[in-house]
């Protein structure tokens, strides 16, 4: 996985945990594409800080899921609902579609990809 997108997820499941400072800095410059000389501009401090103050809070996060494991745990679940929702698709193609059960699995189905997409929000 990029690093950018898994400090991303790290920091939403993690960034609660950091301070204001922390979390402002991260936003700016994860999910708003700051420079960091833009964020040293707009906190009144030096570039040195501010990359600083990131590599601190990435450390925090990295080690808080080395501890709880919550992104290894969502990612594993992750795959597990595709790799349930492509099987049942399997089942689904070798059922005759006026069965009982076709509608009833793709109803199963549907809810499996709806739970998987909306963990990714």
């Amino acid at each position: 996985m990029e690093q950018m997108v898994r400090t991303g997820l790290l920091y939403d499941f993690y960034g609660g945990l950091l301070t204001e400072k922390q979390r402002r800095t991260m936003e700016l410059y994860y999910l708003e594409n700051w420079s960091l000389t833009e964020i040293a501009a707009e906190a009144g401090v030096s570039k040195q800080a501010v990359h600083d103050l990131l590599h601190r809070s990435e450390r925090i996060i990295e080690d808080l899921e080395q501890k709880l494991g919550l992104l290894q745990r969502f990612l594993d679940q992750q795959t597990s609902l595709n790799q349930i929702s492509r099987k049942l698709q399997q089942v689904l193609v070798s059922l005759p579609e006026p069965s009982p059960n076709h509608k009833i699995l793709m109803e199963i189905n549907q809810q499996i990809l709806d739970m998987a997409e909306a963990e990714m929000e």
